[in-house]
C-alpha cells in the first residue's frame, strides 16, 4: 500500500476533526414543534441532518408519490440503519429522479420499477474532484483500470478488484460483512492507501477507513465508513436547490386501529428500546410487550434495578403505546432449596412474588396497562426443570396472590394468566399438554383470579387456516396434534365456555412463524417457511383474530431480538424476528406495517 509522511497527514487529520466538530449537531432550541422525525402523508419527515440537531422544523422528506415510491424503497433497502438520513431533496441527475442520503444516493429507474444506487464516488471522480478529496478527506484518487480490464468478464473484474482488500484483513472483513457488498459499497476503485493516522480505500459508493489513532467517531484499529452521500454534499456536488431545507409539515400521528383490538409486538427492552418503539409506532401497532425477569430486577431482596424498563415504559407512553409486561423467573434467593438454577422457576413462597408484583404495579401505574403472570408454566424449563415439578395447582396459587397484589395497587391493570406452550408433549415431566394443563388451571380456580386468558398459538410449519383435519402445505412434520396449529385458540375457547368463563377474552401474548434457512435443530420447521410465507401468515392471522370477538389482542414474537441473538439462535429469536440482525425489515415487517388495522 502507498504511504504518505505522517506529519503531513496529521495536519490534514486535525483539519478533518475541526470540520467534524463544526458540523456536529447544535443543541436543540427550546420550543421545537416536532420530534426529530415523524410520519407524514405518504412517507416520513427527517430533521436529523438540518444542522440544528433535529430541531427547528426543517429537514427533508422521503415520500411515495406518482413519480417515485422513495419511501417504500427506503424501507425495503433497510431504512435509516442501512441508508442513513436524507441529506437533500429530490433532484434530477442524468435525466433520472434522485435523492441523496448519508450512505447512498437513490436513482429511480422507471424501467425496472425500483431504486438503484448511484456510484457517487465515481461521479465525484468524473467531476474532477479527486484532488480535493485527497487533500480534504484523505480519500485515495481513483485509479484507471480500463486497460487491464478490457475484455474481461464482470465476474473476473469483481474478483480482481476485491483482491485490493487483501492487504488489510480488518477492512476486507468489514467489506464482506455486508449481505451484498457489491450492492452496498460497489467495487474498489483504488488500492489501500496510508494517510498517516488512517488507512483508506476508495469504493464506487463509499470510502472504508481504518484509523490508527483514537478519534471521536472511531477507536484505534476500528474500520468505519466515510459515507458517499455525505462526502458528495460536503464537496458541493449536489445542486444548491436540492440542499434547500424543507419546512416540516404538521406531524401525522401513527395510524391508530379503528377498533379496540390490540395490535401488539414483543420487543427486547435491552436493545435500543427507543429505536424499537419507533418501529412499532411506524408499523401502526398500539401495544408493545416486554418480558420482565424478576431475577434480573431484584437480584437481592429489596434491591431493585428497573433500568431499561423505566426507559421503555416512559418512551412507550410518550408515543401513545400501551404496554404489556410478562413477569417470570424468580431470583435464586426466592427459589426452593435444591432448585435447578440453570432454568427458570417459581418462588418457594407465592407471597414473595406478590410483594414484587405490588412494587411493579405501583412503579408503573398509568404506564403499564396489562400484566401477564408467568410464561409457559406447563414447560419444565420455565417451571423449575425436570423431576415432575409441573403443577397447575401451584401456578394458580401464585397467580391468585399476584392478582390480589396488583389489583390492590391499581384495579385498572388487566391481569392475564400465563400463556401455555403448545409443544405436543404430555409426559408430565418435560411438558404437560397445553389444553390439558389449561383445564387443570380451571380446576384449581383460574376463573376468579384473572381478567384475560393468555395463549401462545403457534403455527409451526402450518398455515393459519389449517387445523388437524386440513393441511394446505406440502410438509408432513408437525401435523395432527392441535398444538401445532394457530387454530388451537378455538379449543381454548371451548374450555373457557365449558368452565363458565365466556365473558373473558383471549390474549395472544406471543405468536408467530419462524423462517430461517439453517435454524437451530429445535426449530427445524423454520426452514420450511419462506420469508414471504412468514409475512403472509402473520397478516392472515391478524385478519382471523380481528374477526373473532373473543380475541382481545395479539402480540407478534418478535421485533428486534435478532440483533442480539446468539450465533446458533438456540431460542429461535432470529428465526421468529421480523427485523434482520442489522435492523433492516424482513418482508413480515413491511407486510404488517401496510395491512389494514
Amino acid at each position: 500500500m502507498k504511504s504518505t509522511p505522517f506529519n503531513s497527514w496529521l495536519r490534514i487529520f486535525l483539519a478533518i476533526v475541526s470540520v467534524a466538530l463544526l458540523l456536529a449537531p447544535a443543541a436543540a432550541p427550546a420550543g421545537a414543534q416536532n420530534p426529530p422525525d415523524f410520519s407524514i402523508p405518504g412517507g416520513h419527515f427527517y430533521q436529523q441532518t438540518n444542522g440544528l440537531g433535529g430541531a427547528g422544523n426543517t429537514g427533508y422528506s422521503v415520500k411515495d408519490d406518482q413519480v417515485a415510491p422513495f419511501f417504500s424503497e427506503f424501507q425495503r433497502l433497510g431504512d435509516v440503519s442501512a441508508i442513513g438520513y436524507p441529506v437533500s431533496r429530490r433532484f434530477l441527475l442524468d435525466g433520472f429522479v434522485v435523492q441523496a442520503f448519508q450512505k447512498a444516493v437513490f436513482q429511480w429507474r422507471p424501467d425496472t420499477g425500483q431504486v438503484f444506487f448511484v456510484n457517487i464516488m465515481d461521479r465525484l471522480h468524473e467531476a474532477g474532484l479527486d484532488d480535493l478529496l485527497f487533500i480534504s478527506r484523505a480519500t485515495p484518487r481513483q485509479i484507471d483500470l480500463s486497460a487491464q480490464e478490457q475484455g474481461l468478464p464482470f465476474s473476473q473484474i469483481v474478483q480482481n478488484r476485491q483482491a485490493f482488500l487483501d492487504d488489510n484483513p480488518p477492512i476486507r472483513s468489514f467489506y464482506f460483512a455486508a449481505d451484498d457488498p457489491v450492492l452496498r459499497y460497489g467495487l474498489p476503485t483504488s488500492r489501500i492507501e496510508d494517510f498517516g493516522p488512517v488507512l483508506a480505500i476508495r469504493l464506487q459508493r463509499a470510502v472504508l477507513q481504518q484509523w490508527k489513532v483514537d478519534v471521536p467517531w472511531a477507536a484505534a484499529g476500528q474500520v468505519v465508513i466515510a459515507n458517499g452521500g455525505d462526502i458528495a454534499k460536503e464537496v458541493g456536488f449536489y445542486p444548491s436547490q436540492a440542499l434547500q431545507l424543507e419546512t416540516a409539515p404538521a406531524a401525522t400521528p401513527a395510524p391508530v386501529p379503528a377498533s379496540g383490538f390490540g395490535f401488539g409486538i414483543q420487543i427486547d427492552p435491552g436493545n435500543d428500546p427507543a429505536r424499537a418503539l419507533d418501529l412499532v409506532q411506524r408499523a401502526g401497532f398500539n401495544w408493545v410487550k416486554v418480558q420482565v425477569r424478576w431475577a434480573d430486577v431484584e437480584p437481592n431482596p429489596g434491591q431493585f434495578s428497573f433500568g431499561a424498563f423505566d426507559f421503555t415504559a416512559n418512551q412507550a407512553a410518550a408515543r401513545g403505546l400501551k404496554v404489556l409486561m410478562t413477569v417470570t423467573a424468580a431470583p435464586a434467593w426466592a427459589r426452593p432449596p435444591n432448585s435447578d438454577l440453570s432454568v427458570s422457576g417459581p418462588p418457594a413462597d407465592p407471597g414473595t412474588f406478590a410483594r414484587f408484583m405490588a412494587v411493579l404495579a405501583d412503579r408503573y401505574k398509568g404506564r403499564v396497562q396489562a400484566i401477564e403472570v408467568w410464561n409457559e408454566q406447563n414447560l419444565a424449563r420455565e417451571w423449575g426443570g425436570l423431576g415432575r415439578r409441573l403443577s397447575a395447582t401451584q401456578y394458580i396459587a401464585l397467580l391468585s396472590r399476584a392478582y390480589e397484589a396488583i389489583k390492590a395497587v391499581d384495579p385498572s391493570i388487566v391481569v392475564i394468566s400465563g400463556a401455555l406452550t403448545p409443544t405436543g408433549v404430555n409426559d408430565g415431566d418435560i411438558a404437560i399438554d397445553d389444553l390439558l394443563y389449561f383445564q387443570q388451571m380451571y380446576d384449581a380456580g383460574l376463573k376468579n383470579v384473572s381478567d384475560g386468558i393468555g395463549e401462545h398459538p403457534s403455527g409451526y410449519n402450518n398455515a393459519p387456516d389449517d387445523d388437524p383435519t386440513h393441511n394446505s402445505t406440502n410438509t408432513t412434520s408437525f401435523k395432527g396434534h392441535p398444538s401445532f396449529y394457530f387454530s388451537t385458540f378455538r379449543q381454548y375457547r371451548e374450555i373457557m365456555v365449558a368452565n363458565g368463563d365466556s365473558a373473558k377474552q383471549l390474549w395472544f401474548t406471543e405468536f408467530g412463524w419462524a423462517s430461517l434457512p439453517n435454524p437451530f435443530p429445535e426449530f427445524a420447521y423454520a426452514r420450511e417457511i419462506t420469508e414471504q410465507q412468514q409475512a403472509q401468515y402473520l397478516v392472515r392471522a391478524f385478519e382471523i383474530g380481528q374477526s373473532v370477538e373473543y380475541i382481545a389482542a395479539m402480540f407478534v414474537f418478535n421485533l428486534n431480538y435478532a440483533t442480539s441473538a446468539d450465533p446458533l439462535d438456540r431460542f429461535g429469536n432470529r428465526a421468529f424476528a421480523i427485523l434482520r440482525d442489522d435492523w433492516t425489515p424482513r418482508p413480515a415487517y413491511i407486510a404488517l406495517q401496510t395491512m389494514p388495522k
